[in-house]
């Protein structure tokens, strides 16, 4: 099965994307989880129920996350507020959030504090059932250490793969994390930019990587976390676009299944 994010570009309303999508040949859909959608949580997941499209896993919000690591309401708050989109989770039936734990190019060290709420988080993801998949960030010793030293099977990595290719090309995260592999986003760039460019469109190793996708322990969906918006795509129109990225994710999904 091959999945698309319901954010980053999409110029239509939550129902008219996800019709679109599934016109377009996909079965699953990686679903914004933050406020600030016109539609609440409720109303998005009965819209992909709606369109028969499986939500693979949603994505914790992202503002301020800097603040978790430092002392101060504003942190309390973040963490408030990532505790209710798991409950919200547990509430709907998703299995699986993807977070961020931090922001920008120089966050916070790892601090007791910013551990502490962390550890609040996981603690309750593991009550409600809902594994919390960390992202693979600009700087990865916040994601790489929560991976390491909670060994629970409700910890793991959300791996995107443009990421990796831009900002951390030294850190193979598959390799690194190949048997805790909650997630993935799988885009391309040319090694200068977050581009979220369809993959086989960028410069990064496919063939490698696939490789080692189809070793891991990942089982889900094909799940593609490309950008309409990226100027060689909107010439072409939103239809074409979609049709484009589905046959990339079925490539990949026939190269990974053999």
């Amino acid at each position: 099965m091959v999945g698309l994010t319901t954010i980053n570009g999409f110029p239509l309303s939550m129902d008219e994307r996800l019709a679109k999508l599934k016109e377009a040949g996909f079965g699953s859909v990686l679903m914004w989880w933050g406020n600030d959608e016109t539609e609440s949580r409720e109303e998005r997941i009965k819209l992909a129920a709606k369109h028969n499209l499986q939500v693979e896993n949603v994505h914790a919000q992202t503002d301020d996350l800097n603040a978790i690591w430092a002392d101060g309401e504003n942190g309390e708050r973040i963490i408030s507020e990532l505790l209710n989109e798991i409950a919200d989770c547990r509430q709907y039936g998703i299995s699986t959030i993807v977070m961020h734990l931090t922001n920008g190019s120089n966050p916070p060290p790892i601090s007791k504090t910013g551990v502490s709420r962390v550890e609040r988080l996981i603690g309750a993801a593991n009550k409600m059932n809902v594994r919390v998949a960390f992202e693979n960030m600009r700087v990865p010793e916040h994601t790489k250490y929560f991976i390491d030293n909670y060994r629970t099977p409700f910890v793991g990595l959300c791996y995107d793969s443009g990421h990796e290719n831009y900002w951390t090309p030294e850190t193979d995260w598959l390799s690194l994390y190949s048997d805790r592999i909650f997630a993935i986003h799988l885009h391309d760039n040319c090694g200068d930019a977050d581009s979220h460019m369809i993959p086989f469109d960028g410069d990064i190793n496919w063939s490698k990587k696939l490789r080692q996708l189809s070793r891991s322990n990942y089982k889900g969906s094909i799940a593609l976390e490309c950008e309409y918006h990226h100027g060689i795509y909107e010439t072409g129109g939103f239809e074409n676009y979609l049709k484009k990225a589905y046959r990339a994710g079925a490539s990949i999904e026939h190269l990974i299944t053999g």
